[in-house]
């Protein structure tokens, strides 16, 4: 395609690139959107089965999936917006194994994530306050407020003002109905275990798939279309970036390589502004890249920082079978759909139970549903009994031995490929211990019982698919598995600290943004995506002031 003139450059266009291109283009900026995966329509991303699970078995036997299978999300989305990891590889030590899942299209990732929205609480932005480990963030709660508020009221969050101070309210459009089963488990677990417990808050995934249009869940269906209504966005698809040059003379970036991953071919484009939204590991992979460590024309991390203190959410999961309620009227035999929305949430935090000793720092939630998994009566070994998960996750601590470098492999089109190094410490293998603790109590207090999935349905074939299956595992998975990576490249209040500086800026570059997971200086333990394009919103709003 012929790229017009520009102002900015946005690398992704998932949930991040998408805020970020809307805001700029409100703004009044000419904005170029460079997405490495092929524009895609509406019905080549839909979950059609049969053939959608032919697809994941051919995923799984050409090895092209052989990691990003063990996501659940895989076996729930349409396999085709997982990438061929055969053509976009990375590396990891065989003793700590990194599970990452890349979503190279047209909306990135923000096609196949869950879909809940949970903001950080204002002590989350400082946590080191309360047990002295690592840093703080350069911002508190009361900046981010707002941006929270636009992004929540933009895309129609679902949700309940619950008054819950580890998950501040937010400006919902309603809320999607617990079902009867869940209604009690939260009932039993308040008045026997004292839990806190809400309705999730996010999206309603499933709305879409009924009115056949894009999830407002996705950047497509939501501040993309937006931002391509303004007509000052276009979007150049297939091309990865390589890297960014930096004019010595003002510090600033100058160039930017970016290669067609159709024919091989290289392209330079002039730059003002770049904002690097392209996940955490892709956007590490660049800045790496560009750094003058790899690159003679780079940019200088003066932090030592940049790739170091990589991080995610220790999770585990619990299947489990209560009491089946009555059914009440015809409609209950219809399974209600599980979205980011329709589930709920036990929101420790750091207010956890004292169900054993607490000999680690930080804390979790639990998120949980039952009777929305949609599985037939057929195929219920207890017609009795309802069928629920709890998967708790919980805070990682900032470690600089967790991290990502560039590999001395290469992919086929030449770019260096990312070397991950992560394992889980023992504060977070004894927060995991917790955790099982924790799910077991409240299950329990539900009259339940834990049991295996193949406890549970009748699996034609089961073992097939379940043997390998993570998941199933009682041990914590590796990094990685939840999608929830973030650091890396975390903001601070100087260039000795941080890489970037409390409006995402690089420090050694100020026309560059990282506006993606990669700029976290803490993970806390929500689910990331709300906050990071509050985050992005936020930048991109400073860049008119400046």
């Amino acid at each position: 395609m012929d790229i017009n003139p520009y102002d900015a450059i946005v690398v992704g266009s998932g949930a991040t690139g998408g805020i970020a291109a809307l805001t700029l283009a409100e703004l009044g900026k000419k904005v170029l959107v460079i997405e490495a995966g092929p524009q895609i329509k509406r019905k080549e991303a839909i979950n059609d089965e049969p053939k959608a699970t032919f697809n994941r078995l051919s995923g799984l036997l050409s090895k092209k999936h052989a990691k990003q299978s063990q996501h659940p999300g895989y076996w729930k989305n349409n396999p085709n917006l997982y990438i061929n990891e055969l053509k976009h590889p990375y590396n990891c030590p065989t003793t700590k194994p990194f599970l990452w899942t890349q979503g190279n299209q047209y909306g990135g990732r923000s096609l196949t994530w869950g879909g809940i929205t949970l903001r950080f609480s204002p002590d989350d932005f400082h946590p080191a306050k309360k047990d002295g480990f690592g840093p703080n963030w350069p911002i508190s709660y009361d900046e981010l407020s707002p941006h929270y508020d636009f992004i929540e009221q933009f895309c129609g969050i679902y949700g309940q003002q619950d008054d819950v101070k580890e998950v501040p309210n937010g400006k919902y459009i309603g809320e999607i109905p617990l079902t009867k089963s869940e209604q009690i488990f939260g009932n039993q677990v308040k008045s026997k275990l004292n839990y806190p417990f809400i309705q999730s808050r996010g999206f309603d995934r499933n709305s879409s798939v009924k009115e056949k249009v894009w999830p407002r869940s996705s950047s497509i269906g939501s501040t993309l279309k937006q931002a391509l209504d303004t007509g000052n966005v276009q979007i150049l698809f297939n091309h990865k970036v390589e890297s960014f040059e930096i004019n010595k003379t003002t510090e600033l970036a100058s160039k930017l390589t970016i290669i067609n991953l159709e024919n091989g071919h290289k392209k330079i484009l002039n730059c003002d502004l770049i904002l690097l939204c392209s996940s955490t590991i892709s956007t590490l992979r660049i800045l790496l890249n560009s750094e003058y460590n790899s690159n003679s024309k780079g940019f200088k991390d003066h932090s030592g920082k940049l790739g170091k203190f990589l991080m995610d959410h220790i999770s585990v999961c619990r299947f489990f079978s209560v009491p089946k309620t009555k059914k009440l009227d015809p409609q209950s035999d219809i399974s209600p759909a599980l979205s980011g929305a329709g589930s709920f949430f036990i929101p420790f935090g750091t207010n956890l139970p004292k169900i054993d000793n607490i000999n680690f720092l930080r804390g979790y939630g639990i998120w949980g549903a039952i009777d929305r998994l949609g599985i037939p009566d057929f195929l219920q070994k207890d017609s009795n009994s309802s069928i629920g998960f709890l998967i708790a996750h919980g805070e990682v601590l900032p470690r600089k031995e967790n991290s990502v470098s560039l590999s001395k492999e290469t992919d086929e089109w030449g770019i260096p490929i990312p070397h991950i190094e992560f394992e889980w410490s023992e504060n977070e293998l004894s927060m995991a211990k917790h955790m099982v603790n924790t799910i077991q109590k409240s299950v329990e207090a539900a009259n339940g019982e834990i049991k295996n999935i193949d406890e549970l349905i009748n699996l034609p074939f089961g073992n097939v698919f379940t043997e390998n299956l993570i998941a199933l595992s009682d041990s914590p998975p590796p990094p990685g598995y939840y999608i929830h990576e973030v650091g890396g490249a975390p903001m601070g209040n100087s260039a000795e600290d941080s890489v970037v500086d409390k409006f995402n800026r690089l420090w050694g570059c100020k026309n560059v943004l990282v506006l993606d997971g990669a700029c976290w200086p803490t993970s806390s333990w929500h689910s990331p995506t709300l906050t990071m394009m509050a985050l992005s919103r936020r930048a991109c709003l400073n860049i008119k002031k400046t």
